[in-house]
């Protein structure tokens, strides 16, 4: 853990346990020669002192276990934890191509492989989930590859914090930048919407002015932590602050999204390739009086009309608590139970015949 420590915050750390340690010695030095002698008030003042250093050192013992230890991820990447987090197990996972993907991928596709690319924001992508391997595409890999050995390629070519119009740019950069496939399957989150709704840009620089400036809150892990978990609690939002989204699509919004899928499709058409959509729900409110179920029959709707296939998740997982499906109490991206599901169910609605035609794949 000490490698993914900034060497900033390792020497304030250490110049801190120096003085802490140094005062310590101060202090023992000083009862010594005061047991001595009867001066009380001193006596009572010098108390005081080593009472503050046990606070002081249990705050220290605080900070360094959530700088040496603690390991997970927030919702929106704010702590520094979870910046960490994202450092540790995701920058670092990326190939020469950009993409937090196990392996490099050439661009052609070899001589009797099928290849299936994923796109998509962060629930792609595997945010809160350490290993590639444990993620819903590379479980979809491993079940075709099991059903035809060595027949299937699949890359994952998310990118957290994306939404509707980056994905559909990044789609069409890949297929005229010559990557082939011959299944192209956007992952839409409910929340890809949000780049044609100025109010969650509005919404975004409310929330950024509570940011710490004071370097107790924004240098450590557990202050820094602390900071933010009371922000939480005073502004009322945790793991869903946009509210307007199930709104969104009863807006000019839509539109844009709408656009954006097609633009999708066409680019795939272009490239001869077959263009797919699954739709994976927000996890946190699934049920009965789920706030988007409005907004999953549109887009399946969509898919209908303009001849798209699409995998609605929200029946997979409804069955399912938040708790059972979501990173941690804070991060309500899906965890690697979660994503084993939607792997299966991606697997199952992959292979079926009436669902998939054959595609020769893009082939610039």
């Amino acid at each position: 853990m000490l490698f993914w420590l900034e060497l900033e915050y390792g020497l304030a750390m250490l110049a801190w346990l120096s003085v802490l340690f140094a005062g310590l010695y101060v202090l023992l030095k000083l009862r010594r020669r005061l047991k001595r002698q009867t001066a009380g008030a001193e006596m009572k003042m010098l108390k005081a002192g080593l009472s503050l250093w046990c606070l002081l050192a249990l705050l220290t013992g605080l900070e360094l276990g959530f700088a040496l230890f603690a390991d997970h991820t927030d919702a929106f990447c704010r702590t520094n934890i979870s910046r960490r987090w994202f450092r540790r197990y995701l920058d670092a996972q990326r190939n020469a191509e950009g993409f937090r993907d196990r392996r490099e991928f050439l661009k052609t596709i070899p001589e009797g492989k099928q290849r299936v690319l994923f796109f998509g924001d962060s629930f792609t992508i595997g945010h809160g989930v350490r290993r590639c391997e444990d993620r819903f595409s590379d479980r979809v890999e491993v079940l075709l590859n099991e059903r035809e050995p060595g027949r299937w390629e699949v890359a994952n070519l998310g990118e957290a914090g994306y939404e509707v119009s980056l994905i559909e740019g990044l789609i069409r950069a890949s297929l005229d930048n010559g990557w082939q496939a011959h299944q192209v399957v956007y992952v839409c989150m409910l929340n890809d919407i949000e780049g044609y709704d100025p109010r969650t840009e509005a919404t975004i620089k409310e929330i950024q002015k509570v940011d710490p400036q004071f370097f107790l809150w924004s240098k450590t892990y557990f202050f820094n932590w602390l900071f933010f978990r009371w922000q939480q609690m005073r502004m009322g939002f945790g793991v869903d602050y946009f509210p307007h989204l199930a709104d969104s699509y009863r807006s000019p919004a839509w539109q844009g999204m709408r656009a954006s899928i097609l633009k999708m499709q066409q680019s795939c058409r272009d490239h001869g390739v077959e263009f797919r959509m699954v739709l994976f729900p927000f996890l946190h409110n699934l049920g009965p009086d789920y706030p988007f179920a409005k907004a999953h029959e549109q887009l399946r709707e969509l898919g209908r009309i303009e001849g798209i296939p699409v995998l609605d998740l929200e029946p997979v997982l409804r069955g399912h608590s938040a708790q059972e499906l979501t990173v941690n109490r804070f991060d309500n991206h899906p965890n690697e139970f979660c994503h084993s599901l939607a792997a299966q169910a991606i697997f199952d609605w992959l292979k079926s015949p009436a669902e998939a035609a054959p595609h020769t794949g893009s082939r610039k």
